[in-house]
């Protein structure tokens, strides 16, 4: 995808492509319980809004901020490092991952995207996960004047709330490819994911129930969506993925809001017909009733979205 360099070929290694950056703060956590908030920050160009988002009663103190595309030294952020800045701002440790450098046409990396997480506690550890990269047909590739170099990559991290360890995994999937190659995604994803013990996994997981890698397929889901739009707001059924979370003791039933979609590409297309594409899942971990949210990401002053994606949030009891 966008030339982006191939970790699966035949005998190659899934390995991150680049290292962890972690900046630890002092914990300032100190509560009953775990506000989680869930973003597809689209890049986070408009990152200062998304901070003041973040103030609103649903999501405000919020203990864990999972934050899918996230830019560094890109052009659309102004070449800010989105995740480290909003930490700061926030008073919150961080932990980015890159997944793909973005290059200039002489091949010089210039600026990163990557899936972050900001945390009231400061982290213990945290590991990069490659993951498979589904191949996109050239012909819908966006024509660009740079290119990428990576693979997907999530991140799985342990730290410490209300006295226990706890690991917490980020994920984005790809939008593109059918559901079983998501699948194929997050099984890779999941192997390095520790199979017991207190646990919160979320991301941008493109349930989109369908493949859209042509022309035909697309118009084929925009049809599914006037005909049967309930399939894309309960995509359960048609996404395996949701096998592999089950399988591995990871459960979204209470941490999400049924039917609720969390995704537009356009204001104009009725809530009824929009996607659910972004998931929290928990394990030995009780949602607290009520609590859980979607949560439009609108500024407060300008009313306009900062991301395409809706805020998912949920409070869990410690």
């Amino acid at each position: 995808m966008d030339r982006a360099r191939d970790l699966n070929a035949a005998g190659a290694k899934l390995t991150p492509p680049y290292p962890p950056i972690v900046v630890n703060r002092p914990a300032r956590h100190a509560g009953p319980r775990l506000r989680v908030v869930l973003l597809n920050a689209a890049g986070g160009k408009k990152f200062r809004e998304i901070v003041k988002c973040l103030e609103r009663p649903a999501l405000q103190g919020a203990d864990l901020i999972l934050l899918c595309e996230v830019n560094a030294g890109m052009r659309p952020s102004a070449g800010r490092d989105v995740a480290v800045e909003m930490a700061a701002m926030l008073g919150m440790s961080c932990a980015y991952v890159r997944e793909f450098g973005v290059t200039n046409p002489r091949g010089e990396v210039v600026g990163y995207m990557g899936n972050a997480m900001l945390s009231a506690v400061p982290f213990d550890d945290v590991t990069a996960i490659a993951m498979h990269n589904p191949r996109t047909p050239r012909m819908l590739r966006r024509q660009r004047r740079w290119s990428r170099v990576g693979t997907p990559t999530g991140i799985v991290t342990r730290m410490k709330f209300g006295g226990g360890e706890l690991t917490v995994g980020l994920a984005h999937l790809h939008s593109r490819c059918a559901p079983a190659q998501r699948a194929r995604q997050m099984a890779t994803y999941l192997e390095s994911f520790p199979a017991a013990g207190r646990a919160v996994f979320g991301g941008d997981l493109n349930t989109t129930t369908t493949e859209l890698s042509n022309r035909s397929q697309m118009l084929a889901t925009a049809w599914q969506m006037i005909a049967n739009p309930g399939r894309f707001r309960a995509p359960q059924a048609y996404e395996p993925l949701f096998d592999n979370l089950r399988e591995h003791g990871l459960e979204i039933e209470g941490v999400n809001v049924a039917n609720r979609p969390t995704f537009t590409f356009s204001g104009l297309i009725p809530l009824s017909m929009r996607p659910k594409l972004d998931w929290l899942a928990v394990r030995e971990l009780r949602p607290i009733a009520g609590t859980a949210a979607v949560v439009t990401p609108r500024s407060p002053i300008l009313q306009r979205r900062v991301s395409d994606h809706d805020f998912v949030t949920v409070d869990l009891e410690l």
